[in-house]
């Protein structure tokens, strides 16, 4: 994965792994192995993605582990108290799916441990297939602002990148290009798809 980062001429490249509070075990030696890399001009940066597990955004690792990251992400990976986070098996409606998803990102962010939200509307937008309104995710983007929390903008799980971008820049909320690469064909994919997204916009 590093050495492809390399080939694309990245600057730096945050090895975001998952972890939980049962990763403690194996953490400390991923953060080892990345900090090991025999590093040219892109930078490594060891990373840690972990679930938002309440919605007064606790997080679900351990200060061992945040303790050997560069950088933290929170991502609302399922809602609190579910048994099965596969499909609606809650029967909510699209209001209650995005406006759970946001009480979660928005209590994330304002846990002083973090540093990005993690493919913000995610679940509703690969699980439920709901599209939050514009002015939920500019809500979003508002708090992250506040709090200068990184705001991802996610290859897989963001369609419209470029307006995600100038809403944040209009707001002053920092941004992290995320490529959700999870094999090395995908490292640098944000950036091939803010490409291809300007050059049809100019066509």
């Amino acid at each position: 994965m590093y050495s492809r980062a390399e080939e694309l001429g990245l600057d730096s490249v945050l090895f975001s792994e998952h972890g939980r509070k049962s990763s403690v075990d194996w953490f400390s030696s991923f953060a080892d192995e990345v900090r090991g890399l025999d590093a040219g001009r892109c930078t490594p940066l060891v990373g840690l993605e972990t679930k938002v597990a309440d919605f007064e955004g606790s997080l679900d690792t351990t200060e061992s582990i945040i303790g050997v990251c560069d950088l933290v992400m929170a991502s609302v990976h399922r809602f609190p108290h579910e048994l099965n986070p596969r499909g609606n098996p809650d029967n909510l409606s699209a209001d209650e799916v995005i406006e759970t998803e946001f009480r979660l990102a928005r209590a994330a962010i304002s846990n002083p441990l973090v540093d990005i939200l993690g493919h913000p509307f995610g679940m509703c937008l690969r699980r439920f297939k709901v599209t939050p309104p514009d002015a939920r995710f500019l809500d979003l983007i508002e708090v992250a602002a506040e709090h200068q929390v990184c705001f991802e903008i996610n290859a897989h799980y963001h369609e419209d990148l470029w307006k995600l971008i100038r809403w944040c820049q209009e707001l002053g909320a920092p941004i992290s290009l995320g490529s959700n690469a999870h094999d090395t064909h995908s490292v640098g994919r944000v950036l091939d798809s803010l490409e291809a997204d300007a050059s049809r916009a100019s066509n």
